[in-house]
C-alpha cells in the first residue's frame, strides 16, 4: 500500500492512556520503558512510513525514529529538523551510530523536552546520505506526542529484577509464617 495513500489522520482521536511497558530487558546493562510506536506518514517517498516513539532509562528521556524503506543509512551527524505551527524550527543531531537500519535517536535535554511538549508539530524531516524524508504529523498525533513525554516523566524505571526478588521474598515469608 502506497503510504502517501493513507488517509489524513487529522479526525483521528487521540490516546489518553500512557501504555508505558517495561520489560526485563536492557539497554546498555539499564533497565528502561518505552511508550507505543506510532506511525508517521512520509509525504515525499512512496512506500515508506516512519515510526516514532519515546523511551526512558535513568531519568533521560529519549526520542527514537527509525525509517521504513530500504537502507536508509543515517549518519550520527546527520541532522532531524523539526517544523512547529509557529514557524520556528529546531534541529537534532542523531546520538545514534552511523546504522543503515534507518535509525535515529536523540537523548532530549529538559529544554528539548518542553519545546516537544508544549509547541504543535506539523512536520519532521530526517536527513539520510540517499534522500530527506519528510514526515507529517496529524493533530492527534501531536496530543499522543505531548502525552506520552506528561507519562514519562512522572513514570519512574523499575529495577525489574529486584522487584520480583523482593516479591519472590515476601512470598517466601507468608509461606513460612502460614506453616505451609
Amino acid at each position: 500500500m502506497k503510504a502517501q495513500a493513507d488517509k489524513d489522520e487529522s479526525g483521528a482521536v487521540a490516546s489518553f492512556d500512557c501504555e508505558i511497558t517495561q520489560t526485563k530487558q536492557k539497554l546498555d546493562k539499564q533497565y528502561f520503558a518505552s511508550t507505543p510506536m506510532m506511525h508517521l506518514r512520509v509525504d515525499n517517498v512512496e512506500y515508506a512510513y516512519a515510526t516514532l516513539q519515546f523511551g526512558k532509562r535513568k531519568d533521560k528521556i529519549f526520542m527514537y525514529i527509525q525509517i521504513a524503506d530500504k537502507n536508509v543509512c543515517i549518519k550520527k551527524e546527520k541532522v532531524l529538523d523539526i517544523s512547529f505551527k509557529s514557524g520556528e524550527v529546531i534541529t537534532f543531531k542523531n546520538d545514534f551510530a552511523l546504522n543503515c537500519e534507518g535509525y535515529f535517536v536523540k537523548q532530549l535535554s529538559k529544554k528539548d523536552f518542553l519545546k516537544l511538549k508544549d509547541n504543535e508539530i506539523t512536520q519532521m524531516k530526517v536527513y539520510a546520505y540517499e534522500k530527506n524524508y519528510e514526515l507529517y504529523v496529524s493533530e492527534s498525533q501531536n496530543y499522543d506526542i505531548d502525552n506520552q513525554l506528561n507519562c514519562l516523566a512522572v513514570y519512574k524505571v523499575k529495577k525489574t529484577d529486584e522487584i520480583k526478588i523482593k516479591n519472590t521474598k515476601k512470598e517466601e515469608k507468608n509461606e513460612s509464617s502460614s506453616g505451609t
